[in-house]
């Protein structure tokens, strides 16, 4: 590990050390005043609870770190470097429709879990009827089971008829043959290992490299459900999560999508670029995603140097220098970490390198510059990834775990402050004091409950503002999402080839449906890279919202709040109970509510990719099939008029069907997407954010609370146990108040430029509006 890097890890390490420590002790205190009954039962219960809640945000939580890049660009090759070892497959296969995986252990393991034969066949199944040799009898095709020698026999016969008559004449790479492709490939293979349910495989370190054979053959990789791999990873430390997402430039618009809600609960980004190839047109198309998402902040550039393209430091240096200009027409002051993948690991591997890559390496660290140039790249990312990683779980230490703990000391401080006051006085002196505090006890209570209602009525109140934000943006008639979607289905270009093979009758039907089968996967490429992430930028906007407005309506209720808290201390003071200065209200624990993401308007590709499309195929092909057969015999079997100057009407008719029915079902689908965006995303996000805000409320007015009935009890006690209930009390009360002042000393012994001070509003705005890992 890097020296700063261990310096940093180190540091967040005996921070939260400390801080356990310091948690345990405020435990011990609540047990002491709970048994010698100083506190009741309820108040103990609720110290306890904050307790737990803020020793379990110091768990330290999981980072998940995506890799993304284009395909070739080096993401399996840079991810073995950085775990030191040639664990994945370099330049596996696109087929995978899922994202590997590793997290961190202490030994090396993990498991792959196998498709159930149901779902194989169910795949095959749909994939068959989505092949374009069908057309005349796609609803006649009886269904495949792989496991049958005459269904694969069958199945073999349609894929050569397709290679011969569709792959080769049009020259375009069909998703579903590539897939059906891989299943007849595989079963010889796998045909013994697929159960009837969905089976996991463990893997211990001996079997760990077997995973290969899944992800590296595309024959293998389609039975493939999902996968994770776990291995040390040494300069990394605590929970983490490093994921090898499928390239960006993927044929399969299934990828990108599952690319998107990966990066949506990602915290940081590796951004892989071959030095070979520089950037190309599909690495614009992934940082516009990655800037929608607002995670340019967290996305560490990598250039992939491939020392055999390039002649000597000053070809290399150029190389760099291009590629970080070409970066900065889209980012902002990119940050850009330039080596060798391929250099770091086999280095890292040592005498385990392959022969004759330990040549190359030997061949390459001649060039001393070079070999410089290299290592202090690759350390620059591990010092800075680092960093920046505890800095994020040191965030949430101090806002989640400290907070809650500064608060329970506050109270305990409070309360032992109060107590030992009224244990010295005389009884009808206490029994007077105690009728003035539980009046006023009661109006601060009062207070919460008009807050709570305040906060509920703010609540509804702002799901009303989103809900018709959400209906003027998916609006069915001027929706600019909507309308701009229809339009793409309305004006969706025939290529020229298509007119003129469409217009021979005795083709009519097949070419219709492969004209049809185009057109369905072209729109859900369209519906992922612009429909989902213009929905998902929409959200952060009314993420935004919604923040800006919980946070400045929080202020009006902190002063309504506020005011009550003061007069009820104010009449403590009255008593003689001089207590700590209040906080300054909650500010950054509630702020961060549960970790949301917009629900993927792309959900239906995921169907696509295995043949199901719910919003294409719903109408029925066999209508389609029949509507056309009639247009056949009314076309009769005469050959096309070449004199034709566009296609026949009833060709139109057809085409026209397909689009119309197509808008139908998209208009169908906004609809029940509207409602999944409004319910499952944007009130569940205003529902946790207003109910940690009143929990930030209810804790403090909660801690506030003092059993003056049971002190007036404990005052007819005998002097010397009074005594010695106020000796506990002091000795307690001292030691939070100490606690207080060494986490304020604490947090300024961290340095500021790793650590925002003063909660949510002192972090970049592009930061703050990422999840953080939850407590």
């Amino acid at each position: 590990m890097p020296p700063a890097a261990q310096r940093v890890m180190n540091e967040y390490e005996r921070f939260k050390q400390k801080i356990q420590a310091q948690a345990e002790t405020l435990q011990d205190a609540v047990q002491r005043l709970e048994d010698n009954r100083l506190i009741d039962g309820a108040k103990a219960g609720r110290w306890k609870a904050q307790l737990r809640l803020a020793v379990g945000s110091m768990e330290t939580p999981l980072v998940r770190i995506a890799v993304v890049g284009s395909v070739k660009s080096g993401k399996s090759t840079l991810i073995n470097a950085v775990l030191g070892t040639d664990l994945l497959k370099r330049g596996a296969g696109i087929i995978t429709s899922f994202i590997t995986r590793i997290r961190s252990a202490e030994q090396p393991g993990g498991w792959v879990a196998l498709k159930s034969w149901a779902q194989v066949n169910a795949e095959v199944n749909d994939a068959v009827r989505l092949l374009p040799v069908f057309g005349d009898s796609l609803d006649e095709t009886p269904a495949v089971d792989l496991r049958r020698a005459k269904d694969r026999e069958r199945l073999r016969g349609w894929l050569e008829t397709v290679q011969r008559d569709w792959q080769q004449a049009r020259g375009r790479l069909d998703p579903n043959f590539i897939l059906l492709n891989a299943y007849l490939e595989g079963y010889p293979k796998l045909r013994d290992t697929v159960a009837e349910t969905s089976r996991r495989l463990d893997l211990d370190p001996r079997q760990l490299k077997a995973h290969q054979r899944f992800v590296g053959e595309e024959s293998q990789a389609a039975y493939l459900e999902d996968m994770e791999l776990h291995h040390p990873m040494a300069w990394l430390s605590g929970e983490i999560e490093i994921a090898d997402c499928q390239g960006s430039d993927s044929p399969n618009p299934l990828h990108l999508a599952l690319l998107q809600q990966y990066l949506l609960q990602s915290h940081f980004i590796l951004y892989v670029i071959s030095s070979r190839t520089g950037l190309r047109e599909a690495d614009l198309k992934l940082l516009e995603v990655i800037k929608t998402l607002r995670m340019l902040p967290q996305t560490f550039f990598v250039l992939n140097l491939d020392l055999d393209s390039h002649s000597g430091m000053e070809d290399l240096e150029a190389s760099i220098e291009r590629v970080h200009r070409e970066l900065g027409w889209t980012v902002p002051s990119p940050n850009l970490f330039a080596f060798s993948g391929l250099f770091q690991l086999v280095a890292a591997l040592g005498e385990e390198a392959d022969e004759r890559e330990s040549r190359r390496l030997e061949l390459w660290r001649k060039d001393a510059a070079a070999a410089a140039r290299h290592e202090k790249g690759f350390l620059q990312l591990k010092e800075e990834l680092t960093e920046r990683i505890d800095r994020q779980r040191t965030r949430v230490l101090v806002n989640a775990g400290l907070g809650r703990l500064a608060m329970t000391a506050h109270s305990i401080s409070d309360t032992a402050r109060t107590q030992k006051v009224f244990f010295g006085e005389r009884l009808d002196h206490l029994q007077q004091s105690a009728r003035h505090l539980e009046n006023r006890q009661k109006a601060l209570m009062a207070t919460l409950g008009t807050l709570e209602n305040a906060v509920t009525g703010l609540r509804e109140t702002l799901k009303q503002d989103m809900d018709g934000a959400v209906s003027r943006f998916f609006d069915l008639d001027r929706g600019p999402v909507v309308q701009e979607t229809l339009k793409t289905v309305e004006h969706y270009p025939i290529d020229p080839d298509y007119l003129q093979e469409l217009n021979d009758p005795r083709r009519l039907v097949r070419q219709l449906h492969r004209f049809y089968l185009e057109f369905r996967r072209d729109l859900s490429r369209y519906l992922v890279e612009k429909v989902n992430l213009r929905a998902i930028a929409f959200g952060k906007e009314q993420e935004d919202a919604l923040r800006e407005n919980l946070e400045r309506s929080s202020r009006a209720f902190w002063a309504l709040f506020q005011t009550a808290m003061e007069e009820y201390r104010a009449e403590l003071a009255r008593h003689h109970v001089d207590l700590l200065p209040m906080d300054q209200g909650p500010s950054s624990e509630w702020i961060q509510w549960e970790p949301l993401a917009p629900p993927p308007f792309s959900g239906f590709v995921e169907e696509n990719a295995v043949g199901r499309s719910v919003l294409l195929v719903k109408f029925g092909l066999g209508r389609l099939t029949r509507f056309l057969s009639q247009v056949k015999g009314r076309l009769g079997r005469k050959g096309p008029d070449s004199s034709a100057a566009g296609p026949p009407q009833s060709l139109q008719e057809a085409i026209d069907l397909v689009k119309s029915e197509t808008a139908s079902e998209l208009i169908y689908a906004f609809k029940d997407y509207r409602q999944n965006f409004r319910f499952m995303y944007l009130h569940r996000m205003a529902d946790s954010a207003a109910s940690r805000l009143l929990e930030a409320f209810r804790s403090r007015a909660e801690a506030a609370h003092v059993n003056f009935e049971d002190l007036v009890k404990r005052g007819a006690d005998a002097e010397d146990r009074r005594r010695e209930d106020m000796s506990i009390l002091d000795e307690i009360g001292t030691r939070a108040e100490e606690l207080l002042e060494e986490w304020e000393a604490l947090c300024c012994a961290i340095s500021l430029e790793w650590l925002p001070r003063g909660g949510a509003e002192s972090v970049p705005e592009a930061e703050r509006s990422r999840p953080s890992p939850p407590p």
